[in-house]
């Protein structure tokens, strides 16, 4: 991109971040966890390290620490939810 735009990779990331509202990076955690739970309704459900580095996570601990950090929960308490209520309502929605 930098190539192409003829600016440095801090410009791309600024006028991205203008145009997206969100940095590279984050959008690319978000697209990961996206695919973390595609990975959990898949016609093959994975679970524990094999989930974590199927999606793309470096080990499982990184996975939780990112699944809470975007979701605000673990994967396990999102799971429970899911299967208890059948969706999952973000906790900071749970206060509003």
């Amino acid at each position: 991109l930098e190539q192409v735009m003829g600016v440095g990779a801090r410009q791309v990331e600024r006028r991205f971040l203008a145009a997206v509202g969100l940095s590279p990076k984050v959008l690319c955690r978000i697209e990961r966890l996206q695919h973390a739970l595609a990975l959990l309704q898949g016609p093959r459900a994975v679970e524990g390290a094999e989930w974590a580095l199927a999606a793309g996570y470096y080990d499982q601990a990184h996975q939780v620490r990112e699944f809470r950090a975007l979701a605000g929960l673990t994967p396990g308490a999102y799971a429970r939810e899911r299967a208890e209520v059948g969706f999952v309502q973000s906790p900071d929605a749970a206060g509003a």
